[in-house]
């Protein structure tokens, strides 16, 4: 075997052999991020926080997540919850749930730092929402 077709299978090997631990990363972000969704629901707005990180718990505390809940009230019941959709960007995983309620579909993006803690949430409205 000469030297390029080997470096080739060594890096589909080492590929390989990372996406399981990237599952299990996504895993976790997903767990993260559906139970701080599940927090603001029951409007447990501290117990949310405490799976930020030091910056968004600073920038974002239980009274700005009140007043986010309190928004997203306004577009009625929640109705159902989609699949989370994971990806990575700036060395976050970014875990993006669509959320329909009564009155329109939103989507929930929540990011989640190396050390599994939340550094980032942002409600929109649902991209091509149906």
């Amino acid at each position: 075997m000469t030297r390029a077709p080997r470096f080739v299978l060594a890096m589909a090997l080492a590929c390989l052999a990372a996406f399981p631990a990237l599952a299990q990363q996504d895993d976790a972000a997903v767990a993260t991020a559906t139970a701080v969704l599940d927090r603001l629901d029951a409007g447990q707005f501290d117990a949310a926080t405490a799976a930020f990180n030091p910056r968004m718990k600073a920038a974002l505390g239980a009274d700005k997540l009140a007043a986010a809940q309190q928004q997203l009230d306004a577009a009625g019941a929640m109705q159902s919850r989609g699949e989370a959709r994971v990806s990575q960007r700036d060395g976050l995983t970014l875990v993006v749930v669509r959320i329909q309620r009564a009155l329109a579909a939103i989507d929930a993006t929540v990011a989640i730092d190396g050390a599994g803690k939340v550094a980032g949430l942002h409600f929109a409205p649902a991209a091509n929402a149906q």
